[in-house]
């Protein structure tokens, strides 16, 4: 990968990237962001920022994956350390990475537009990696509730429902009860069908 550092090195300057990337974005978003400004929070070269990542896009994509990957693993420790009954598992747990996901400053800037700028600058395979993983993670949860459907339908359903974080303010005043129905609505789905 990059040339002229170690593998620690680039495991170091890496992370060091995808902290300083989440935290500049929690403070000036995406467009503001500028690859000046993370080499300098990193201590790094321009050039040598571009050995890691060949485009800003690409590093904050990474970093939505981080974050997307650190509320998978939380929703599935909820959902280990429940003693409820599966589907209350399974609504209560969504629901609760729902609210911790609001609660993410980044999501601020997904909804202005950010989330299609770094989709549009993506590589289809990234793209395509990223889906596989999403499914992956959903199919952990089912998994562990002992839910029998197609991974690919309950994650596509799923990222429906958080997709519609990017339109709260055109759904409305009844914007949590409406995320509310939609959660017990797949849930219901997802158990009636057993």
């Amino acid at each position: 990968m990059a040339k002229g550092f170690s593998e620690e090195e680039r495991s170091f300057i890496n992370e060091q990237l995808l902290n300083s990337a989440e935290e500049c974005w929690s403070i000036y978003g995406l467009r503001k962001t500028t690859v000046d400004e993370l080499v300098n929070r990193v201590g790094i070269s321009k050039g040598a920022f571009y050995l890691f990542y060949p485009s800003k896009e690409l590093l904050f994509f990474k970093v939505l994956e981080r974050i997307d990957e650190r509320i998978k693993s939380k929703m599935l420790e909820n959902a280990q350390n429940s003693n409820k009954e599966p589907k209350q598992i399974f609504t209560s747990t969504v629901h609760e990475i729902f609210l911790e996901i609001q609660k993410n400053p980044w999501l601020l800037g997904l909804q202005n537009g950010d989330y299609d700028q770094i989709i549009k600058k993506l590589p289809k395979e990234e793209i395509a990696q990223h889906l596989k993983k999403d499914e992956e993670g959903i199919a952990r949860l089912l998994m562990y509730l002992n839910i029998d459907c197609d991974s690919g339908f309950a994650a596509s359903a799923l990222k429906g429902i958080f997709l519609t974080l990017l339109h709260r303010n055109e759904i409305g005043d009844h914007y949590n009860q409406v995320v509310q129905l939609f959660i017990q609505s797949l849930a219901d789905h997802l158990f009636e069908r057993e």
